[in-house]
């Protein structure tokens, strides 16, 4: 017989962060770029962060909040050896990290196999609260096809398990695939499931005019739908990484502009109502189709195009004020 339960009778938790709003404790997430782009850099600086006790800067209303104090975390690394003593633990070091706090899996050629045993083994037994995947493809059991649905739905259900049970945030680093014109959701490599199984999309990207400037950006998250601006990432001369919020953000649409995606959102509500009003529902549909989010939509019609709302029929329609559609 199906268990039954019922959500008045269900508790409501809430969601601890390792770093907010791009990495939740507890949950499964995917860090993706092209190579070269800085992917694990950025996560060696955020584990050299918390092994000394240092939280990454949230991010909240396009603020970089101050970082806190916590415990020092310790952070377990599933990569090859190969690359390890001349180019990982260097890279971590040069970030401060504590060496006692950073734990990476075996030799090469007897390196890390992603099943239940060995994860619930190597958390427990290091007490990692970061558990860094790099990347996933070189861990799969042999023979798995991560094209395949019904292999890569196995294996993220039994990924979000382990992190479940052990608090642990499990993040993968891993690359694009070739659909440069798909959306930014769909192009993690692999079956579709892998977008879907993960509860945090974060993007890393080089500047489209220069490739020194590297920004950061969630394309998915499960548990804040806030409108968060991007992070550029910035390289001091000793190649040390720290974060600030970028003032200029370029990305390049379908027609080739470069605009902030506040101002995409903007153009592309008053193209939509340079004529007549329009539903609410519609332009948010078209903004989603430019993986401009809600709010973002919300925040480009109130605040910098001053739209009003009228209603007909009872449906919700936006309407440019009279100085902007004459």
């Amino acid at each position: 017989m199906a268990v039954i339960k019922w959500a008045d009778q269900t508790e409501i938790t809430s969601v601890n962060w390792l770093w907010k709003p791009f990495i939740p404790f507890g949950k499964v997430s995917m860090l993706e770029g092209n190579g070269g782009d800085g992917k694990t850099t950025l996560m060696l600086t955020i584990a050299a962060m918390l092994s000394r006790g240092i939280t990454p800067p949230t991010l909240e209303n396009g603020v970089l909040l101050p970082s806190e104090t916590i415990e020092p975390i310790t952070t377990f690394f599933v990569t090859n050896e190969d690359g390890v003593g001349d180019m990982t633990i260097p890279r971590y070091i040069r970030a401060g990290g504590d060496r006692s706090k950073l734990a990476y899996s075996g030799e090469l050629e007897h390196h890390l196999t992603l099943n239940e045993k060995e994860l619930y083994e190597i958390i427990n037994e290091t007490g990692a609260r970061l558990l860094i995947i790099d990347p996933l493809q070189s861990f799969l059991p042999k023979g798995t096809n991560m094209g395949n649905m019904t292999q890569m739905r196995a294996i993220f259900s039994m990924l979000t398990k382990v992190a479940q049970d052990t608090e642990c945030a499990i993040v993968i680093i891993g690359h694009l695939n070739k659909n440069e014109g798909a959306r930014d959701i769909h192009r993690t490599i692999g079956s579709v499931d892998i977008s879907a199984a993960v509860r945090s999309i974060i993007l890393v990207e080089a500047d489209k005019n220069d490739r020194s400037k590297r920004y950061l950006r969630s394309i998915k998250s499960n548990y804040d739908e806030s409108d968060y601006s991007t992070i550029q990432l910035v390289f001091d001369e000793n190649k040390r990484l720290s974060f600030k919020v970028a003032e200029a953000y370029n990305v390049t649409d379908n027609a080739g502009f470069h605009m902030l995606k506040i101002e995409r959102a903007a153009d592309i509500i008053q193209n939509m109502l340079k004529d007549k009003p329009v539903p609410i529902s519609d332009i948010l549909a078209e903004g989603a189709k430019s993986d401009i989010s809600n709010k973002t939509i919300r925040r480009a019609g109130k605040e910098v195009l001053n739209v009003s709302t009228k209603y007909i029929d009872g449906t919700a329609y936006w309407k440019l004020p009279r100085n902007k559609d004459g």
